[in-house]
């Protein structure tokens, strides 16, 4: 609007300029033919002579005008400009700020994100000992397992051992539980700890951006030897599926006592 009003006011201001031009190139007319006069008095100023005195003052007022105008003209464009780009900074500020704000919003939100992860934390597993026990992280379900190293497992359900193949008609099946010095690999689980997401996309042999974000770690999966297949609660009961480290129903807590919470 500011712009817009000193534009009209430009406008107004040239065609007066116009007008006065037009005025003086009047007088000039009349200048020219009074010096043809033949009774041109040398001595005492003629009235139209004290016209172009006063036009000499005129045309001096005149330039004046004009250089102040456009001094003027020139100032108010700044001061305009000027506005516009304090304007804009003050925005720029403004937006800064607040992207700022943002940042350490976003950082005290992970900050206790995290806090809350770590004091949620199962106590941390004793490397040292074989599993006895391993719980669901999608029901809590508990499950016992018979360890024969501390990374080869039988799973236990209902007093028997899942088997995977071996003398099953069906590809899981429960079979009494071997014993250790007859043991097949049927019924046999290879435990995999994963830590983070670099773990499952290992487990899994696919890349970081296939694992969702929504895992929270660490847990175990149990796969096994037969067909790499990994141990998973469905709502049947426990059987053996394809491996996605992204299916909560496979991972697992795990705990060196028996009928207890799992540790992880």
């Amino acid at each position: 609007m500011l712009i817009d009003y000193i534009y009209f006011i430009l406008i107004i201001v040239i065609i007066c300029f116009i007008i006065f031009l037009i005025y003086l190139s009047y007088e000039y007319r009349n200048i020219d033919s009074m010096k043809n006069m033949e009774h041109f008095d040398t001595i005492t100023p003629l009235p139209k002579l004290k016209k172009m005195q006063n036009l000499n003052f005129d045309l001096y007022t005149y330039n004046k005008l004009v250089n102040d105008f456009y001094t003027s003209y020139t100032n108010i464009i700044s001061e305009v400009n000027n506005r516009d780009v304090t304007k804009d900074n003050i925005k720029n500020i403004k937006l800064h700020d607040k992207i700022t704000k943002n940042l350490i919003n976003s950082q005290k939100l992970l900050n206790i994100k995290q806090n809350l992860n770590n004091s949620l934390a199962p106590a941390q597993y004793p490397i040292d000992k074989l599993i006895k026990t391993i719980k669901s992280k999608y029901n809590a379900q508990l499950v016992s397992t018979i360890g024969y190293d501390k990374k080869n497992y039988s799973i236990l359900t209902n007093d028997q051992c899942i088997t995977v193949n071996g003398l099953c008609k069906e590809e899981v099946c429960l079979l009494e539980c071997q014993k250790h010095l007859y043991s097949s690999d049927s019924q046999k689980f290879k435990t995999e700890r994963i830590t983070d997401l670099t773990d499952a996309a290992k487990s899994m042999g696919t890349t970081i951006d296939k694992i969702a974000t929504t895992n929270i770690y660490p847990f175990n999966v149990f796969k096994s030897l037969v067909t790499n297949n990994c141990l998973t609660l469905s709502t049947d009961g426990i059987t053996v599926e394809p491996c996605n480290l992204n299916n909560i129903k496979q991972q697992w807590e795990i705990s060196p006592d028996e009928n207890i919470c799992a540790m992880t």
